[in-house]
């Protein structure tokens, strides 16, 4: 008995989920997304027992929002001097830091200005 009821328990259980799960295009899915993806080029200093040393960062982001902020890894931003953000086409943007919360590693850029062509 307690075999059966586990039996019709399962059947239940599998049931209620769908049969097969919806596959994505990957080159859609990738032509929706482009223009939102950027690349974060950061410039630094920091102090070593040698002196001065410059650093640079090379990461992604997402452009979030229509006004031109940009999410990203705080590690990448953090304390850095320049910050530069490159759209699809190879376009540069200055940009700033808003907020960064380390702890997360979450990281939120403000852009001087949004090229044409990009979309949050």
């Amino acid at each position: 008995m307690r075999i059966l009821l586990l039996g019709v328990f399962v059947a239940m259980i599998v049931g209620w989920f769908p049969a097969r799960p919806e596959a994505q295009d990957a080159e859609e899915l990738f032509r929706k997304v482009a223009p939102s993806v950027v690349v974060i080029r950061a410039k630094g200093r920091t102090v070593v027992n040698r002196g001065l040393v410059t650093f640079t960062e090379i990461a992604s982001g997402v452009l979030i929002s229509a006004d031109g902020k940009v999410m990203t890894a705080a590690h990448v931003i953090h304390a850095m001097d320049e910050i530069f953000v490159e759209f699809l086409g190879g376009e540069m943007v200055p940009a700033r830091v808003v907020a960064s919360e380390p702890a997360a590693d979450l990281g939120l850029l403000q852009l001087t200005r949004v090229p044409k062509g990009a979309s949050a």
